[in-house]
């Protein structure tokens, strides 16, 4: 594990900050949507994003993976009544689409509604032994559920991984899954990973800020605060994230240097390395 963090300590001096991932020219058809949403998507404009989706799925009601993203992002954004609706709909409509059983029990799952998810989980494994997004599902809804499952949750992000095109939205998917089910330091070994595949992706250094901020290593969480910051300079929430950090690290992370926090960080990992040892059979 502990190889996903040796890129961490990334030197951005002199590096140019990115255009926000607004689309420079407006997105007019079905297919230009789509990609205007996962781009917002990535940026953490969730709510931008689920817009997009919506003009997708109105232009193109059988693109069942904007279907797919439309509920999760929801789900991310918190915004779990509309989710609720909108899986509903998608799963009445087009029953026979498997990859909308996963995104229904993500719902049920946030919505704490176990008896409901896991069936539908079931049906989405065994409709497509090649699909990643079901095994990313039923990761995070084991650690939500039971946090002893931590190992099982795991095989299954590790499955999602070796069968995505792109694993960078597994890797990602787990580190979000692992950050909100309290175990920040598993989270963000997942998240550096995700960031690694997407470096462009502001969503992914935000979640990585907020692992080391639940971590209490804010000068840490600050400078991937930063880093999403640079990826969209007008982010709301990575300037949010900033302040939040400042007004904790005064007088407190003074005192470390930088070689201190990584020698915490490294403790901290450490920990979890040996943990993951005595577990496994």
């Amino acid at each position: 594990m502990s190889d996903r963090f040796n890129w961490l300590e990334i030197n951005t001096g002199g590096q140019q900050r990115q255009a926000s991932s607004a689309p420079r020219v407006p997105p007019h058809d079905a297919s230009s949507f789509y990609q205007a949403a996962r781009n917002m998507r990535e940026a953490a404009h969730l709510g931008t994003a689920c817009d997009y989706y919506r003009k997708a799925v109105g232009l193109n009601d059988q693109n069942y993976g904007a279907w797919c993203e439309l509920i999760d992002t929801l789900v991310r954004n918190n915004e779990l009544d509309e989710a609720e609706k909108v899986s509903s709909d998608a799963f009445e409509n087009y029953r026979q689409v498997r990859l909308l059983y996963a995104a229904r029990a993500l719902v049920m799952t946030y919505r704490r509604r176990t008896e409901e998810a896991f069936p539908l989980i079931s049906v989405a494994l065994e409709g497509d032994p090649a699909a990643w997004y079901p095994r990313c599902v039923m990761g995070e809804m084991l650690v939500r559920f039971d946090r002893e499952k931590r190992f099982e949750a795991e095989r299954f992000f590790e499955e999602a991984i070796e069968k995505a095109g792109n694993p960078w939205e597994p890797y990602f998917l787990a580190g979000w899954a692992f950050l909100y089910a309290g175990m920040p330091a598993l989270a963000a070994s997942y998240l550096a990973e995700a960031a690694h595949f997407r470096p462009k992706s502001a969503w992914c250094w935000l979640c990585l800020g907020d692992s080391f901020r639940s971590l209490r290593l804010y000068e840490q969480a600050m400078f991937y605060y930063q880093r999403a910051q640079e990826m969209e300079p007008n982010s709301e929430l990575a300037i949010a994230r900033q302040k939040e950090c400042s007004k904790l690290s005064f007088g407190l992370m003074r005192i470390f240097n930088r070689h201190k926090l990584r020698d915490r960080w490294n403790a901290a990992l450490e920990e979890l390395r040996q943990e993951s040892e005595r577990e496994e059979p």
